[in-house]
């Protein structure tokens, strides 16, 4: 962390790629302190103030307790949504020293995000972190925000500030109507590659659906084969004989070493509706949590999660800025086919905390289909 600030000192501007657990929150808060200290000396009678960026409502209170209990003051909290929307608001960008963005990456996600490095590149001090940057070095968000700084997940789990991590792939088999389907949505997309290539067929129309008339395009037929094996009927029946397993719920007197906190992901809400209802048949033990969860809803699940019930199935919510080192299993049903996104997943898995051997990360996939391609992503994350 310390080398992490130093870096920064030395230029000013740039972003911290870091592995998860490392502490990138601590990094920002210690550039803004001696930033901070040092303002004071050279610019007596005007106010340093720093600006954090972040992803989600759940970041914005976390930064606020963070920036609260290490006593740093003068720190306004914002989501990146609220920045694209003031990004053309002089004033309010001006009255910031210091801006950090906070899992930068999100920054490549569209024009609407892209322009906030317009102010970003203004300010006096901007500071990027995220442990999954752009690779392209010709990347906006990368020639305003170059990486300046990188302690890798091997370094962090070399010197102990990240747990050793398991990935356990857990197959299913579609069914037999499933796989029919899955053969026909595949030779479609077949065709539609041939037809306008690997990167052009997405926007491009395949034909008229018969029943309806509509025309089907070749991103809806990619879609379409996504969520067909995300909602495989296997895949529920798996996860809870997998969650039996685990929480060891199949005895007949409570495990004391039971874990008390699960972690379930998928990229469809209403794969996570299904799961929820699979796993409640015989008891409440799961609740879920989605972006559209009202505040007061959000803030009492998370702090009954691992108390009043253990399992929390989450979408991209979870992915970033969970925190919560003694957390140890971590379940996949319907796996982004994404580097960074498997990468963050990990990292809310790879928090050490005492008595904390390993964490494990159980991804159950269909065989043959394109989620497989999820298990060769994963190598050389772990």
């Amino acid at each position: 962390q310390q080398e992490a600030v130093s870096a920064f000192l030395s230029r000013g501007k740039g972003t911290v790629k870091a592995a998860p657990g490392a502490g990138k929150t601590i990094i920002a808060l210690s550039v803004a302190e001696r930033l901070a200290s040092a303002w004071d000396t050279w610019k007596e009678g005007s106010v340093f103030a720093t600006l954090v960026i972040t992803p989600t409502i759940d970041l914005v209170n976390q930064w606020k307790r963070f920036a609260e209990e290490h006593g740093i003051r003068n720190v306004v909290v914002i989501t990146y949504a609220k920045a694209s929307r003031l990004v053309d608001n002089g004033v309010f960008w001006g009255g910031f020293t210091f801006i950090v963005a906070d899992e930068m990456h999100h920054l490549q996600k569209g024009p609407a995000f892209m322009r906030i490095l317009i102010p970003i590149f203004k300010a006096r001090y901007a500071l990027g972190l995220s442990a999954t940057p752009p690779t392209d070095p010709k990347n906006p968000a990368l020639r305003v925000l170059p990486v300046i700084y990188e302690y890798t997940l091997a370094e962090s789990q070399d010197e102990g500030y990240a747990a050793p991590i398991e990935v356990r792939p857990v197959p299913v088999k579609l069914t037999e109507t499933e796989r029919k389907k899955y053969a026909d949505l595949t030779e479609k997309i077949r065709i539609m590659i041939s037809r306008y290539g690997a990167d052009n067929y997405q926007n491009k129309p395949f034909g008229k659906d018969p029943e309806t008339g509509e025309t089907i395009w070749g991103g809806a037929l990619t879609t379409e084969r996504k969520q067909l094996v995300a909602m495989a009927e296997q895949k529920f029946e798996k996860l809870h004989d997998l969650v039996t397993e685990i929480l060891r719920l199949d005895t007949y007197c409570p495990v004391d070493d039971a874990p008390n906190r699960v972690l379930v992901w998928s990229e469809y809400v209403v794969a996570l509706e299904k799961a929820k209802e699979v796993l409640n048949q015989n008891g409440p033990i799961a609740e879920l949590l989605t972006g559209k969860t009202p505040k007061k809803e959000r803030q009492r699940i998370w702090q009954a999660w691992g108390t009043e019930f253990p399992v929390l199935l989450v979408a991209k919510l979870a992915e970033e800025g969970v925190d919560y080192p003694e957390l140890e299993i971590g379940i996949i049903i319907a796996g982004a086919r994404t580097t960074r996104q498997n990468i963050q997943r990990l990292g809310r898995l790879l928090r050490p905390s005492p008595g904390k051997e390993k964490a494990n990360l159980y991804i159950v996939f269909t065989r043959m289909t394109i989620e497989e391609k999820l298990l060769s992503l994963m190598d050389g994350l772990t």
